[in-house]
C-alpha cells in the first residue's frame, strides 16, 4: 500500500491494466494518453520548482554579471513557455468530436 501512495501513476497503470482484459484499442490509447498527461504535468511541476529555486538564488545575490542576467532571461522565457503550454492544455475544442479524434 505504501508503494501505491509513493507512485500513484504506477499504481493507476497497474490497476487499469488488470481491471479488464476486454478493452478496445481506443480505450487503451486513452489510458496511455491520460498517463502521459499526468507524467507530463509532474515533470512541468518539477521544472517550475527548479526554475523558482534558481530565481530565488539569483535574487539573493547582490551583484549580477552578464551570464547571470542571460540565465535569468532564459528562465523567464521558459516559465512563459510552460504557462502557454498549460493554457493550451486547458483549451478544449468546442466540438468534443475533435477532442476524441486526436486519440484515434
Amino acid at each position: 500500500m505504501a508503494l501505491a501512495a509513493a507512485c500513484p501513476n504506477r499504481a493507476m497503470r497497474v490497476a487499469l491494466r488488470h481491471s479488464s482484459k476486454n478493452r478496445t484499442p481506443q480505450i487503451e490509447r486513452m489510458i496511455e494518453e491520460m498517463t502521459y498527461i499526468s507524467e507530463h504535468l509532474s515533470s512541468l511541476r518539477q521544472e517550475i520548482t527548479d526554475l523558482r529555486n534558481m530565481n530565488a538564488r539569483y535574487n539573493n545575490k547582490s551583484e549580477h554579471g552578464p551570464l547571470d542576467q542571460s540565465a535569468l532571461e532564459m528562465r523567464s522565457a521558459r516559465l512563459l513557455q510552460i504557462k502557454r503550454e498549460l493554457s493550451n492544455m486547458l483549451d478544449r475544442p468546442g466540438d468534443p468530436k475533435i477532442w476524441w479524434e486526436k486519440l484515434r
